[in-house]
């Protein structure tokens, strides 16, 4: 079930991940990110990369361990908040071109799940 609990919240700005908006795809409807795979209090900038969990059906981050055959790999578009007992939704992106260093989470293995759709030279 979808969090139906809005709230506002104030993120600091951070630069923009994204080098252009050519070729940009977002998900259709959105994802929704696993709160305990999160840290309760912290931020979620855009720009990080997540994959989705066939088990618990939500995205989480990808860890240095996360194999290159995860399913749904995206980057979040949208800054969000963590609060506890709250799976948050945020926009996400199939294809872009990106900034690496500008992104979290982003490992060789993620590289190689979404090559060709996300471009992270130039």
């Amino acid at each position: 079930m979808a969090n139906l609990q809005p709230r506002r919240a104030s993120l600091e700005t951070r630069p923009e991940f994204l080098r252009n908006a050519v070729g940009l795809q977002y998900k259709t409807g959105n994802v929704v990110l696993d709160v305990s795979k999160l840290t309760p209090g912290t931020p979620v900038y855009g720009g990080t990369a997540v994959h989705y969990n066939e088990t618990s059906q939500m995205y989480e981050p990808v860890v240095a361990e996360t194999p290159a055959t995860m399913v749904g790999a995206v980057l979040t578009r949208d800054h969000t908040q963590v609060i506890a007992g709250q799976n948050p939704m945020v926009g996400a992106l199939t294809a872009c071109n990106a900034i690496e260093d500008r992104c979290t989470g982003v490992t060789a293995n993620f590289k190689d799940a979404v090559k060709g759709r996300i471009v992270f030279d130039v």
